[in-house]
């Protein structure tokens, strides 16, 4: 038992996929006895760790998972996939909305 990592990852967080990989990068660095760095494992945590909302929008990517590099390839199609969503969910609130007497800035959050 004295070579595996043990590592706590967090919840999934949908609206903002990019911070969620950043903080589970650092958990990886982290892990006890020794960081963990294989692409396999990366990959293996993380699509454990997506909300059922996750891993429908990279069905394809976890289906395909025998690339070489499953996890770069995985980290890079959920952050560009909630890049087009929020662009789209923006456009959709810019067209149908009135801000009215909300501040442009309360707006989005």
């Amino acid at each position: 038992m004295e070579g595996i990592s043990a590592v706590k990852i967090l919840a999934f967080i949908a609206n903002d996929h990019a911070l969620w990989f950043k903080m589970v990068e650092s958990t990886f660095q982290l892990a006890v006895p020794k960081p963990i760095t294989d692409e396999r494992t990366k990959y293996n945590y993380c699509v454990s760790h997506l909300s059922p909302y996750g891993e429908i929008e990279v069905r394809y990517v976890i289906l395909s998972s025998e690339s070489k590099d499953p996890y770069s390839k995985l980290n890079k199609e959920v952050i560009a996939r909630c890049r087009k969503g929020k662009s789209q969910e923006i456009r959709l609130l810019l067209a149908g909305e009135q801000l009215g007497d909300r501040d442009h800035l309360n707006y989005f959050v």
